[in-house]
């Protein structure tokens, strides 16, 4: 099972991997299963993102840039209550960052999809964008959480956005594909499969152990100290 969420969250690979077992036990399925729950650092994805947002930048004709990494937000007590999403995000965004290895790169991470009455992880997007506006900065926006086009990039980053861009007065806003059938993101895809079909345990994450602090306590896998996730 190789879920498209580089991220693990219990909202996103940990419920879709849930529903799949109550499926399978449905349909009364006996095959044994093994099962992917996160690659935030895998080479092959950072590869992508850096490779898709070098390109970018190259492409840029003005001098004063920020990259904004957005992802899919989270309301702020799922992150409390141990979820490592926000943590692996940030070393997501950091694998990409020192892939690039540009000195002096004006960079943030965000959160977009924000809904409902809840408190949720920041800073948000929209956010950002005013506040580059503000800054006088070209915005580069970059979906770090998504692999591939849907709503939340083809309507939310490529319109919504970009029309709060265009009206809060950014000078430029360009937006970094999702890394698709990149051929360094399929590679990884193939690499986790592999090392997934060798693992002993029915569940185990892309980075081969677990590599979620204790401290993030809603990681599905265990604590190499000894503690139960």
């Amino acid at each position: 099972l190789l879920p498209l969420y580089p991220q693990y969250s219990t909202t996103t690979s940990g419920s879709s991997l849930k529903d799949w077992h109550l499926a399978a036990a449905d349909v009364g399925l006996k095959a044994s299963t093994k099962a992917i729950c996160c690659y935030p650092i895998q080479e092959g994805f950072r590869m992508a993102v850096a490779g898709k947002l070098r390109r970018t930048l190259d492409a840029c004709d003005e001098s004063k840039v920020r990259v904004l990494f957005s992802a899919h937000g989270l309301p702020k007590k799922i992150v409390a209550g141990g979820d490592p999403y926000q943590w692996q995000v940030e070393c997501s965004v950091q694998g990409v960052v020192d892939l690039l290895a540009e000195e002096g790169l004006d960079w943030v991470i965000c959160y977009q999809s924000r809904v409902g009455p809840l408190e949720w992880i920041g800073p948000a997007t929209e956010d950002e964008i005013e506040r580059a506006a503000r800054d006088g900065c070209t915005i580069v926006v970059v979906p770090i959480a998504f692999v591939s086009e849907h709503s939340e990039t083809l309507v939310e980053l490529d319109i919504e956005y970009r029309n709060l861009a265009e009206e809060k007065g950014v000078p430029a806003y360009h937006r970094v594909g999702t890394v698709d059938d990149d051929p360094h993101f399929i590679e990884g895809l193939v690499q986790l499969v592999s090392n997934a079909a060798r693992q002993t345990e029915p569940l185990g994450c892309g980075s081969g152990s677990r590599i979620c602090p204790a401290s993030w306590r809603r990681c599905p896998l265990p604590d190499p100290d000894g503690d139960s996730a």
